[in-house]
């Protein structure tokens, strides 16, 4: 999909081109890839906030349809935390037209968790080792 982010200020933003491999409709991005890109920014605004976390509720509203080899924006950010309950946002869009809302409810846990995966963590994670969730 060729998603690339970036933080900026206390926002993750960036941008996504479907093509073909995520057709839904005939010239439309499916909506399971639009889930996918917002779920992959909420998720990294993680790393903005630094507590490693996972999806536990994801929810999206399909404004507008996605069309295929747009060059679209995405953008995401924390709405609050509840101790290790996070509420992030995040929404993908076509210049000033939004096409879809996301709202996730992540909940923060131990970076061993992570480990499990048998892949090494990402830089800014080995930093969070040892830090309880909800710290």
């Amino acid at each position: 999909m060729g998603l690339r982010l970036r933080v900026d200020g206390d926002r993750v933003r960036g941008n996504v081109r479907f093509d073909r491999r995520q057709e839904g409709a005939p010239g439309f991005a499916h909506g399971g890839a639009v889930a996918t890109v917002l779920d992959d920014a909420l998720g990294s605004v993680l790393i903005l906030i630094e507590r490693p976390a996972v999806t536990a509720n994801l929810n999206v509203d399909f404004r507008a349809p996605a069309f295929l080899h747009h060059d679209l924006d995405i953008e995401a950010w924390c709405e609050q935390t509840d101790g290790r309950k996070l509420h992030l946002a995040g929404r993908l869009l076509d210049g000033e037209t939004v096409l879809a809302e996301a709202r996730g409810l992540f909940i923060e846990v131990d970076v061993d968790h992570f480990r499990r995966g048998g892949r090494e963590l990402p830089e800014p994670w080995v930093s969070w080792a040892g830090r309880s969730a909800g710290d």
